[in-house]
């Protein structure tokens, strides 16, 4: 998968699956990308992330053939400028409830008719080898937008906001629409219904659907729903996982033991 065309992929609704990446370590995404995961989110909202680290970060994906969505902390316009100039692949904006906050994004990431500034001279541009108007508009076509789906308030907007055609992906956010719900589990029925009717909401817009997973296991589950985009845990997970199973193992291994 070619790092300019992640974001046409997607919305051609080919299935794809990535990982969060939390630990600022510029060698996570060069192993993420020698995995063949499609792409990686480098969560600058939940984890310790400057800009020079991002910057790093994002070459390194770059380099291993590795989209790299930015999770931004929040809608800030400059912020998100910041890094589509480091070569993100795109953004992953949090908290999207209202029409108003997705164009507020879209406006930020895009050339055209928005209010990001304008820099040729940047990684994106080329450092200035690219013709200003041809790397505006290929900026444009290529920066991908995903706005959270995770508040009851966006529940009521579904429609509104999936009928806006740049956005690419409403990604859902089980953990915080649960706690805006006043659940407490992911399971309940009423994230399992916000799950459905954001589904749907996406397939009567074409748009595209993606989904925070813990395990691979609830893929067969969501596919049904059309959903398309899959966040498999992330670099912590994966290593807090492996670490518990070769305890267990030792444990086993030491229980068969014919010393024991």
């Amino acid at each position: 998968m070619g790092i300019r065309d992640f974001r046409h992929i997607v919305r051609n609704g080919s299935v794809v699956i990535g990982t969060f990446i939390k630990t600022a370590s510029h060698q996570i995404p060069e192993i993420a990308g020698a995995a063949g995961l499609d792409f990686a989110i480098i969560d600058a909202e939940h984890a310790p992330f400057d800009m020079a680290i991002l910057d790093r970060m994002v070459l390194a994906g770059r380099s291993a053939g590795l989209p790299c969505l930015v999770r931004v902390p929040e809608l800030a316009p400059g912020r998100i400028g910041q890094v589509l100039d480091l070569g993100a692949a795109g953004i992953v904006v949090p908290h999207v409830a209202t029409t108003e906050a997705a164009m507020r994004a879209l406006a930020a990431a895009k050339y055209a008719g928005g209010q990001r500034g304008f820099s040729p001279s940047t990684r994106a541009g080329g450092y200035g080898t690219v013709d200003p108007v041809a790397y505006r508009a290929a900026a444009d076509e290529e920066n991908s937008v995903w706005c959270q789906i995770e508040d009851e308030a966006a529940l009521e907007n579904l429609d509104a906001i999936a009928a806006i055609n740049p956005v690419d992906c409403l990604f859902i956010g089980r953990a915080d629409l649960a706690m805006s719900l006043g659940v407490d589990s992911q399971r309940d029925p009423k994230v399992v219904a916000a799950v459905k009717a954001t589904a749907e909401a996406g397939r009567r817009h074409g748009r595209r659907v993606g989904i925070f997973i813990s395990d691979t296991a609830e893929i067969p589950d969501l596919l049904p729903l059309g959903i398309t985009i899959f966040v498999c845990g992330s670099d912590q997970s994966f290593i807090l996982a492996q670490g518990r199973r070769i305890k267990r193992d030792l444990a086993a291994a030491l229980g068969s033991s014919p010393s024991n």
